[in-house]
């Protein structure tokens, strides 16, 4: 009997026992399991925001909410050449985690990775930023953009081309982020887009303003075989075809105008959606083209002219200076039919003409020659 009590005792014992560390692993489980949630973990590259504890010679003790005090280099503020103070937050990242549990931070590298975020959101949003011209490279500038250098090419930094690229050493820009390569790293940005910006607004204020009729004043900057581009300010220029430079006819618009030439323009039409505008020069002169044709140029008077020019439609006679006529190819002598048109007809030639007539609206006078 007495055998049997001991062994109920321990057996009890026992029980009680694995019991009692049953309840401790369960504490225990649900211990760790509450600071796990209240102490954060961290991870390699998470980007903090951390307290500073202490500044030693050579270390800065930093608290960003992990379980233990993590460590920056005091050498990383000797690159940027200030110095945090005691209770400072600064941004840090987690460069490493060694076997000890000892967490290694960075702030240069912090530093980038904002800088590069902000970089991203400003091309997304297409936001204006400003950059700081560090040094001329070959083919452009080296720019400083949120601590990050950045590329300006030399096509990019004015609306027209650039040959002194040292004077804007130090100087502040406004433009905006046009490329961007993740795998490089690179960034290139502009100047140029925020300019033309500007010229197209100014462009467009300036053409609703322009009406047909009035008298513009402007700067010949183009000459070409079929008229020229004149500069009427404003980065809005105009084009004066050949055919409203004279009314004589000329071959050339530098027969009668010079390249830079400072002159008054009459505007003959203005498409403010293309914002082009049309210019003329001889509306300008009173042209006494229906009266000299009603009292000299009448129909069945015979004169004689200069041929100008030979077209396939015909021959343009000048009659006067200034006064052209058309000899139509259906007007010309057909009883000579084996001599050739451009044997008998020369440039330079005067010939005699009948007068066949006239349309004032269009200023254009017609002659015979087969019937003399």
């Amino acid at each position: 009997m007495i055998l049997n009590n001991q062994t109920d005792k321990y057996i009890t014992y026992n029980k009680y026992e694995k019991l009692k560390t049953e309840i401790k692993s369960k504490e225990r489980i649900k211990v760790r399991n509450f600071y796990s949630y209240t102490i954060p973990t961290i991870e390699k590259y998470d980007l903090k925001k951390g307290r500073i504890l202490k500044i030693k010679d050579k270390i800065i003790v930093i608290d960003i909410g992990f379980k233990y005090d993590c460590i920056l280099l005091k050498k990383e503020f000797q690159r940027i050449k200030t110095y945090p103070k005691i209770n400072d937050l600064i941004d840090v990242i987690v460069e490493r985690l060694d076997y000890k549990g000892k967490c290694f931070l960075s702030y240069i590298k912090a530093n980038k990775i904002k800088s590069w975020n902000r970089v991203k959101d400003a091309y997304r949003r297409n936001e204006l930023v400003s950059f700081l011209v560090l040094s001329r490279t070959k083919g452009g500038l080296i720019v400083l953009l949120y601590n990050i250098e950045c590329f300006l090419p030399g096509s990019q930094i004015e609306d027209k081309k650039v040959y002194n690229f040292d004077y804007y050493l130090g100087q502040v820009l406004i433009g905006k982020i046009v490329k961007i390569n993740k795998r490089t790293k690179n960034i290139v940005v502009s100047h140029k887009i925020i300019l033309e910006k500007k010229k197209r607004k100014r462009k467009a204020k300036i053409v609703w303003n322009l009406t047909k009729g009035i008298v513009v004043e402007g700067i010949v900057k183009n000459l070409t075989n079929y008229g020229c581009f004149v500069d009427l300010g404003s980065s809005l220029d105009g084009l004066c075809h050949i055919s409203d430079i004279s009314w004589k006819r000329i071959k050339h618009p530098v027969e009668k105008i010079k390249l830079g030439e400072k002159r008054n323009f009459l505007i003959l039409s203005v498409d403010r959606f293309r914002k082009r505008v049309q210019l003329g020069i001889k509306q300008l002169i009173i042209n006494n083209w229906k009266g000299v044709i009603k009292k000299i140029f009448v129909s069945g008077k015979i004169i004689k002219g200069k041929i100008k020019c030979l077209r396939p439609f015909g021959i343009l006679v000048e009659i006067s200076p200034g006064f052209e006529g058309l000899l139509h190819k259906t007007e010309k002598f057909n009883f000579y039919y084996k001599i050739s048109t451009k044997k008998f007809f020369k440039i330079g030639n005067a010939i005699n003409l009948l007068i066949l007539g006239s349309k004032f609206k269009q200023k254009k006078i017609y002659f015979s020659f087969k019937i003399i």
